[in-house]
């Protein structure tokens, strides 16, 4: 189960934005990828939604990344956070494999 703070619906609503995606990153470095193995939330849509499975929860969209599989143990909470005022989306609940 999908879980989001009032203060993610909050911020959200001020950027306009009623969509996100978790999806697993891809980093590209001397054309070389690696794969980080904790998914990341993004406020945006997918360019093409056949690779996401879409859900909406408190009126958010939710586009997850077929690739990435939500834990039967706990939920998946997006909560807001903030460092040094910069405010950033963030997804918990996931556990990375060794």
């Amino acid at each position: 189960m999908i879980v989001i703070t009032e203060k993610a619906i909050n911020f959200l609503n001020k950027k306009g934005r009623r969509e996100v995606i978790i999806e697993y990153p891809e980093y590209r470095a001397s054309c070389e990828c690696a794969f980080v193995q904790v998914p990341e939330i993004f406020a945006k849509k997918p360019k093409t939604e056949e690779n996401y499975c879409k859900t909406v929860v408190d009126g958010v969209e939710v586009f997850l990344s077929k690739q990435v599989a939500l834990p039967a143990e706990n939920d998946v909470t997006i909560d807001l956070d903030s460092f040094l005022g910069i405010k950033s989306l963030t997804v918990s609940g996931f556990k990375s494999e060794d």
